[in-house]
């Protein structure tokens, strides 16, 4: 991880942004961004038959480059490693858990993740992922 972040910078060289959220049973979804190659890749661990990969068209390559910063990912996952997770969280009683991995175009890598504790703006980051992905992204 970077020990030292300009995330408006940041934001502008994720390579790959993925993300997942899955119970404790391993249900959930995962997400995979791929901007070098423009793909999202889709996991539906609910119906292995809703699993999908394809191109992310330019407007919801667009909206990601728009939405991703207001977000506020970079900087709540910044939170949560340095164990903030009091400010940046909040204590759910979802049984289940999220987990993010960034990786930067000069490859280096930052993740994050919490079980029943998550980002106050959890719900930015879901909106714009349902939006891009056309699936809903919440925990049964």
């Amino acid at each position: 991880m970077r020990s030292v972040m300009d995330f408006e910078k940041a934001y502008g060289s994720i390579a790959v942004l993925e993300v997942e959220i899955r119970t404790f049973a391993n249900e959930g979804y995962s997400v995979k961004y791929d901007f070098a190659r423009k793909v999202i890749s889709w996991r539906d661990n609910y119906m292995w038959n809703n699993n999908f990969t394809r191109s992310i068209n330019d407007n919801n390559l667009a909206l990601l480059k728009e939405k991703l910063p207001e977000s506020g990912m970079l900087e709540w996952m910044h939170g949560y490693n340095l164990g903030l997770t009091e400010e940046y969280g909040d204590k759910t009683v979802i049984p289940g858990e999220w987990r993010i991995e960034v990786e930067f175009k000069d490859m280096t890598r930052m993740k994050a993740g919490a079980e029943q504790h998550f980002p106050k703006k959890w719900k930015n980051l879901k909106s714009l992922i349902e939006e891009t992905t056309g699936c809903s992204f919440y925990l049964r």
